[in-house]
């Protein structure tokens, strides 16, 4: 004869109880992870900015110091804004040397620098 083994309601309750409560630990842990990899999308696409634009002004030679602000236009960093500080960096025995900080802004008080020195020769 074969015995089979009954469950009562409250063992079947608290084990959907214990089950839900894993589900939802698992798709809240998925939530997080969605939105860490947006972040770090996000950021990349700073990063990249950040260097095209430190690649640009290198390729038109040695900058002059100041202040200059904009807006991406292409499709790829579109929206995101930017703004270039140059300024001269004083260093003993060396001349002709430059500070540029570029900043990246995205989303709400999300932004990104890079710096660099450069010299004339």
């Amino acid at each position: 004869m074969i015995k089979l083994k009954t469950f009562t309601l409250i063992e079947v309750l608290i084990t959907l109880t214990i089950l839900a409560v894993a589900m939802l630990a698992i798709f809240r842990g998925n939530l997080v992870n969605l939105r860490s990899a947006k972040e770090a999308s996000e950021l990349n696409t700073a990063v990249i900015a950040a260097e095209s634009i430190i690649k640009d002004m290198m390729n038109k030679g040695y900058p002059e110091s100041g202040i200059l602000e904009g807006t991406f236009e292409e499709d790829y960093f579109e929206g995101l804004k930017w703004k270039k500080i140059i300024e001269t960096f004083e260093f003993p025995f060396i001349v002709d040397l430059k500070i540029v900080s570029v900043e990246v802004e995205w989303g709400e008080n999300k932004t990104y620098t890079l710096q660099t020195i450069v010299s004339r020769y």
